[in-house]
């Protein structure tokens, strides 16, 4: 149940007054198992260190209003540029997020204001919609004294990932909600992964956006009219995500690579990679990547590679860059979703 705080008390029962409330929350990447997720496999997915900023302000009038930078800004880093998109379709579900914790904490005519930050791509499988929302959730409700758990977050937050992915399998918030590195089965079941050593990871972000929801339909479609394959793609999915999760405890960067790299075998036979992904995946082993994978819903978006050492993976990356890729370096984020008062 949600609890109502005092600020300085954590776990009060006593109300008071509201606050400007910062939250942040991760982005995204999927080890093992998307798509299937959604027909019943586990998925293997990590938080890392791209993140949406979110501070909210109740007011004294009633409705929702949001302040970004239009288009949306990307906030730059030391290794990437700042980039510039469309900020339309990401407003609605934003809106959605707020209006729902108003109502799961019975303020539904409360005024709040909401200034928004996402330095995560877009449309790029990175978790960019399930990181924000669930930011919205949490600082949204603690700026009017109500904590809400992990569990309530991740049960708002398919409000409006469902407005915009339509069956969403709830990996994505999941993992930005609880941070670190997760196993999750639909419908809920999140369970941390605690690992040998954190693999030495390059993401590459092809630049070709996609839309989730087309590319799920899709899947799932494929699944009911194939069955046959359809079974024994099940069934290597849930045994590549088996083998990675044992590359992690064990610390066996290059099982994990390879298993990736099958992983992403599978993706293309199911028809949800792109010849951007698949070029590029075949770029970073060529390099040197002991494993590469699209990761999300594919179609564009990015690609993930283990590497050995930061040497190789600095080779990877001018490798990439050249093939028409913009690399980043990732870590791993521990916290997931954070909320504070300022």
């Amino acid at each position: 149940m949600p609890q109502q705080l005092s600020r300085g008390e954590p776990g009060s029962t006593k109300t008071r007054e509201a606050y400007l409330v910062r939250a942040r929350a991760p982005g995204k990447i999927i080890l093992s198992g998307e798509h299937f997720v959604v027909l019943g496999a586990s998925a293997v997915a990590m938080a890392i260190d791209f993140y949406s900023e979110v501070e909210a302000r109740p007011n004294d009038k009633s409705g929702v209003r949001i302040g970004v930078d239009v288009p949306l800004r990307f906030l730059a880093r030391s290794d990437r540029a700042s980039r510039v998109i469309d900020s339309k379709g990401f407003l609605e579900p934003l809106r959605i997020a707020a209006e729902a914790t108003l109502d799961r904490i019975d303020r539904p005519t409360q005024g709040v204001d909401l200034n928004v930050d996402c330095e995560i791509p877009i449309a790029a499988g990175l978790g960019s919609s399930a990181s924000t929302t669930v930011a919205i959730i949490s600082a949204v409700s603690k700026s009017l004294g109500v904590e809400l758990g992990r569990k309530e977050i991740f049960k708002l937050a398919f409000i409006p990932e469902g407005f915009l992915h339509g069956k969403p399998s709830g990996v994505d918030q999941a993992t930005c909600i609880y941070g670190g590195t997760i196993r999750f089965k639909r419908p809920s079941s999140v369970r941390p992964v605690k690992i040998q050593n954190d693999p030495l990871l390059l993401l590459c972000d092809t630049g070709i956006h996609h839309e989730t929801k087309t590319l799920v339909g899709s899947v799932v479609k494929k699944s009911k009219t194939e069955k046959g394959h359809f079974r024994d793609h099940l069934a290597q999915a849930c045994e590549i995500s088996r083998g990675v999760l044992k590359a992690l405890k064990t610390g066996d960067m290059e099982d994990l690579g390879s298993l990736m790299s099958l992983n992403h075998e599978l993706l293309q036979r199911i028809g949800v990679s792109h010849p951007k992904l698949d070029r590029l995946v075949t770029a970073a082993k060529r390099a040197g990547a002991l494993g590469a994978k699209l990761t999300g819903a594919g179609g564009g978006g990015c690609i993930v590679a283990v590497c050995s050492n930061t040497k190789s993976r600095e080779k990877i990356a001018r490798t990439l860059r050249r093939d028409g890729g913009t690399p980043y370096r990732i870590s791993r984020d521990l916290h997931g979703v954070d909320a504070q008062f300022t």
